[in-house]
């Protein structure tokens, strides 16, 4: 998040972009800051791509979960052999668990907004190689043997909700990375900016 000094009334303006160098303190002649004044402000722009970013990842969870709704995956065998249902319950859980992120993407913390960026790009990565592999593994295809002994090829190919699932990812990733380019520092960044 960009953040810039917000001098208090009575304090002389200063620059855009001014950072105070190392050491740096008031004038003492200067009025003591208001009670609750905040030194540090986060700049407008970075507010909105953090809010940008949080709407990405809400839309993304809720993409992976409606997703999970869908008919996920086709068999050729679809009375003999039942595709696990374990990859669209993966896809409701953590359709639910990138909504929830999203929603803490929008806290005051900064502190709680990086953890949320950096655990919804984990989910996001590993919710949607999950699905590719799985993908993958039915459009190859893969032996199995049925109740009679004999071994058989199964295959199945994904259905509308398993894409719409892992573009949900891909959505929820990109919200993740535009809310780290939300929190770029400005040069010197005190502890008061950091935990608002």
């Amino acid at each position: 998040m960009s953040v810039h000094f917000n001098p208090p009334p009575g304090w002389p303006p200063v620059p855009t972009g001014w950072i105070p160098p190392a050491g740096w303190q008031p004038d003492p002649s200067w009025p003591a800051p208001p009670a609750g004044w905040n030194l540090w402000t986060e700049d407008a722009a970075s507010k909105e791509l953090q809010a940008r970013a949080a709407r990405w990842v809400l839309a993304g969870g809720a993409a992976v979960f409606l997703g999970s709704l869908l008919p996920f995956l086709t068999s050729s065998q679809p009375d003999l052999y039942q595709v696990n249902s374990a990859p669209k319950e993966t896809a409701e859980f953590f359709g639910v668990v990138l909504a929830v992120l999203g929603a803490f993407m929008l806290a005051k913390s900064a502190r709680v907004r990086l953890v949320s960026g950096i655990l919804t790009l984990i989910a996001a990565g590993l919710t949607a190689s999950e699905l590719m592999l799985l993908s993958a593994v039915g459009i190859a295809g893969f032996e199995q043997t049925d109740p009679f002994g004999d071994t058989v090829r199964i295959n199945f190919s994904p259905h509308v909700g398993i894409f719409m699932s892992i573009l949900g990812c891909a959505a929820a990733g990109i919200g993740a990375i535009m809310s780290f380019r939300a929190r770029r520092r400005v040069g010197f960044r005190p502890q008061q900016a950091e935990d608002s």
